[in-house]
């Protein structure tokens, strides 16, 4: 007797308008890399090693397009920096460098499958299965949520189906962007990736949008201590 196929979720109307809405979305700015400081903090580590380290630093959107760090604090190994904190910020700067899009969670990049509905109320999301059209780098393969309500994107998780050329091997992330008043506020995004050299590497990197004053000056979290200022984050 031949298996039955999992029965299709119903793709219905309110789906449809969040789906609607999340594309539109996609076609304005990035809230944490095209539109204004955000303050970025980075914990990341080399578990077989037990070496951890931690950056906290601001990025600008630069004139050039990519984005500027500024190092305001940073504590731990040296080495975890190295080999699993520079090498994750070249590669973001390679998406930076693509052509604007090339990445984008789009139907020109993806295939999407609806898969239902998760959550209730305020905290509804619609969940797609995504997959990418062509194995281009920062591509993945696995989920999307969209917030029921504003169509943003809430939550993505899947596998790089092709790493960066920054001598990763092998990337998986989940990313988690809070909402406020239906606008993304922060964002967490935890990655587990191989190094060339010294085995598997861990990342948290936690985005915070910042308020800008009259003076264009980043109004910072009072939680901010940022005394200490070094050198870029290049």
């Amino acid at each position: 007797m031949l298996a039955q196929a999992p029965p299709v979720a119903r793709f219905g109307p309110a789906a449809s308008l969040a789906f609607a809405r999340y594309i539109a979305s996609v076609q304005q700015p990035n809230a944490f890399t095209e539109s204004g400081p955000v303050a970025v903090v980075i914990q990341a580590s080399l578990p077989g090693l037990y070496k951890q380290s931690e950056v906290l630093a601001v990025r600008m959107p630069g004139e050039s397009g990519r984005s500027q760090y500024q190092v305001l604090q940073m504590q731990g190994d040296a080495t975890v920096v190295d080999e699993v904190i520079l090498p994750y910020v070249s590669a973001q700067q390679q998406v930076e460098d693509a052509p604007p899009m090339s990445a984008a969670i789009t139907p020109a990049n993806y295939k999407f499958t609806y898969v239902g509905e998760v959550g209730s109320g305020d905290n509804a999301a619609f969940v797609f299965r995504i997959a990418p059209k062509k194995k281009r780098g920062w591509l993945i393969a696995g989920q999307l949520w969209i917030d029921a309500a504003s169509g943003a994107a809430v939550l993505q998780a899947g596998r790089v189906v092709r790493p960066p050329s920054t001598g990763i091997r092998r990337m998986e992330l989940v990313r988690d962007t809070k909402l406020l008043d239906g606008n993304p506020c922060t964002r967490i995004t935890h990655v587990a990736m191989d190094t060339p050299r010294l085995g598997r590497g861990e990342l948290t990197i936690t985005e915070y949008r910042l308020a800008l004053d009259g003076s264009a000056a980043p109004q910072f979290p009072a939680w901010v201590n940022h005394s200490q200022t070094l050198a870029p984050l290049r």
